[in-house]
């Protein structure tokens, strides 16, 4: 029983987490994912280039061109930190007619934690600090319909760890399924557009029944969104527009903006400002040749609205 305020404070503290929805399941994941992404405010469905499909339209993978490794982390308040890490890479397997098909494939991983969390019980007296940890797994396929068409389909697991609350001093765990769906187009010259469904029958389930006598199976369902964006790109400029719901009634809008310079063939810079609701994001990303192999590197400022600091974020990517 002393274990139940720390539990209390963890849960209070996963909630801060959230970028939507926050008071449901699995709201670790609606802070944004990819980097450059999160430079031009997550308003990412209709661009969704390389592994940051897998995150924000899985339709995309469907126009995939090179294979890309790309690895992020992010640092927030409250000693918060969100983590990807996600690989693509292009199909061009043969239809029965003998025609082939542009489709591509990613895996993806989704981590967020807290740490050193200050625990007390009922009187007071300090306990053991205890951390969160949750995680999104993905596997996604997308295929292209037609040159201007494609849509695709991403399962993912889910795990999160609750650590040394139990009165055991174990871990409390939960996990569960889902899928997100995305259609992707280019229906003209520099325009694509781009619509999502997200967290499809998702929920993480607890069972508590093992660690505490009054101890029960509870389901955390995750509230489904639904996201549709557009992007223009030309002469270097890119601008994007997202807006998105949930099935809860929240409506978000996202707006970003990416400046690309190329100085040689193999190295480029740019520059990206983005609206994530209302939290204004600064980016700048570099892309260079290193062994033969074109590197990326991003770094975001986010301005938060809601958390005592801002946020920074950075990641490195390679393409080959």
């Amino acid at each position: 029983m002393n274990r139940y305020v720390a539990a209390a404070l963890l849960f209070v503290s996963s909630l801060s987490l959230a970028g939507t929805n926050g008071g449901y399941g699995g709201a670790f994941t609606r802070v944004g994912a990819a980097v450059r992404a999160q430079g031009m405010g997550n308003a990412f469905t209709a661009v969704a280039q390389g592994p940051s499909a897998l995150y924000f339209n899985p339709g995309a993978l469907s126009f995939q061109t090179v294979s890309e490794f790309n690895a992020s982390s992010r640092s927030m308040a409250l000693d918060r930190r969100v983590d990807f890490l996600a690989f693509s890479t292009p199909l061009h397997p043969r239809a029965a007619e003998g025609k082939v098909v542009n489709a591509g494939v990613a895996v993806g991983w989704l981590h967020a934690g807290v740490s050193d969390i200050d625990s007390r019980d009922f009187d007071g007296r300090p306990l053991e600090e205890i951390k969160m940890s949750s995680n999104v797994f993905q596997f996604g396929f997308g295929v292209q319909f037609s040159e201007k068409v494609g849509a695709g389909l991403a399962a993912k697991v889910v795990y999160e760890t609750f650590g040394k609350i139990a009165d055991d001093n174990s871990s409390v765990n939960g996990d569960g399924f889902g899928a997100d769906f995305g259609v992707y187009a280019k229906p003209i010259d520099h325009l694509t557009l781009g619509a999502q469904l997200k967290d499809l029958n998702t929920k993480t389930t607890w069972n508590t029944s093992n660690y505490w006598s009054q101890g029960q199976a509870t389901s955390d369902e995750w509230p489904m969104q639904m996201r549709f964006g557009a992007a223009y790109e030309q002469s270097g400029l890119l601008g994007a527009f997202d807006i998105e719901s949930s099935k809860m009634g929240e409506t978000r809008i996202h707006v970003g903006a990416e400046g690309r310079t190329q100085i040689t063939d193999q190295q480029w810079i740019a520059g990206r400002l983005g609206l994530d609701h209302d939290a204004l994001n600064f980016g700048v990303g570099l892309g260079f040749e290193f062994w033969k192999v074109l590197s990326k590197v991003d770094l975001v400022y986010a301005l938060e609205s809601v958390a005592p600091d801002n946020s920074v974020a950075v990641s490195w990517g390679v393409e080959f």
